[in-house]
Order: C-alpha cells, then sequence, then structure tokens
C-alpha cells in the first residue's frame, strides 16, 4: 500500500463532511499510532497529540481520529493500548545556555548601581 499526499487547502475552504482517502502502509500506520502516544511530562497523562488538540479546540476532532487510527491498527493486526509501546518526551541533558548582555539605557541607573532590566529580569532585589 501506498499514501496518497494531498496539497494543503485552506480550511475555510474545506466543506465540513467532505473526507479523503489516505492509503498507509503498515510500517506508516505504525508510526502514527506512535505519533499519538507520545507523553508529555510532568505526569504523562496527557499525550502531544491531545496538548495540540486542546490547544486548538480540537479535542473531539483528535479523539475520533485516534479511533480511525486504532480501528486501523486492530484491522492490520497491529498492537494497540496496552500492548503497544509508550513513547515520552524527556531531557536527554542539561538546556544549553550561555551569557548575554541585557540593553540598557544609563538613565535607568539607581542610586546602588543596579539596573531596573536587571531586577526586572530577576525579580526585585531585597
Amino acid at each position: 500500500m501506498t499514501k496518497k499526499i494531498q496539497h494543503s487547502v485552506p480550511e475555510e475552504k474545506v466543506k465540513r463532511r467532505t473526507t479523503f482517502s489516505l492509503n498507509l502502509t503498515k510500517f506508516e500506520l505504525v508510526h502514527l499510532r506512535d505519533l499519538f502516544s507520545v507523553m508529555l511530562p510532568p505526569d504523562m497523562k496527557t499525550s502531544v497529540s491531545q496538548s495540540l488538540a486542546h490547544s486548538q479546540e480540537r479535542t473531539l476532532i483528535e479523539t475520533k481520529l485516534w479511533q480511525k487510527i486504532s480501528t486501523a491498527c486492530v484491522t492490520a493486526e497491529l498492537p494497540v493500548n496496552d500492548s503497544a509501546p509508550d513513547f515520552i518526551i524527556s531531557p536527554t541533558g542539561p538546556p544549553p545556555m550561555g551569557v548575554f548582555e541585557i540593553a540598557q539605557e544609563p538613565q535607568q541607573e539607581k542610586e546602588n548601581g543596579s539596573s531596573e532590566i536587571v531586577d526586572n529580569v530577576f525579580g526585585e532585589r531585597e
């Protein structure tokens, strides 16, 4: 099986009931299933897909799409739910850090010599 690629159409031009055919190989279906299974920290209760759907107010669409993917996996005799692998997003090392100069205006200097900008970035000093 191969997949058909269609060009992106602006959302307002797509009719609500129009559907599109997408033929996937077994490996492509596995990849799509796994993509929907990537969980987010800290509690690993929300997937990347669910988080995106929530932020775009498309939770019902995401749920229906997952049901279609799950049904296709069952039909293709691929593992789903507890028998499928789980994936998480996690740091693999310390975040990269650097030292940067903060642009400041000379009149922003305080009597004690500290800068308002530095105080705004790091909070007021006590």
